[in-house]
């Protein structure tokens, strides 16, 4: 455990952890989730398109909505800062370490 900590610190290994917890994030939120939201997705039976017939259309309408909702993708919600934000951490250390020599 103390080696660890030794490389996190003096062999810049954080900058390694954090484009695997980045490349982590990223397969997460835009293969995991869609994936599970598209396999347990419920498909609208004929049953409740008959049972809606009594239902207020406004009513109607917002559970066809829900029925057929499109995953949106949490990273990219706020204009896509948190991509900007790790983008530049991870360019800034690689440009750091390219100037200092560390290849």
């Amino acid at each position: 455990m103390k080696n660890f900590f030794i490389w996190m610190q003096k062999d810049e290994g954080w900058k390694s952890i954090m484009a695997i917890i980045y490349a982590a994030i990223c397969i997460f939120d835009f293969i995991v989730v869609p994936s599970w939201i598209g396999v347990n997705r419920k498909d609208i039976s004929m049953d409740l398109i008959t049972g809606m017939a009594t239902i207020d259309p406004s009513v109607q309408i917002e559970l066809i909505k829900a029925a057929y909702h499109q995953h949106e993708p949490f990273t990219l919600q706020g204009g896509g800062l948190f991509h900007l934000a790790f983008g530049a951490l991870l360019t800034g250390s690689a440009l750091s370490s390219i100037k200092a020599g560390k290849t």
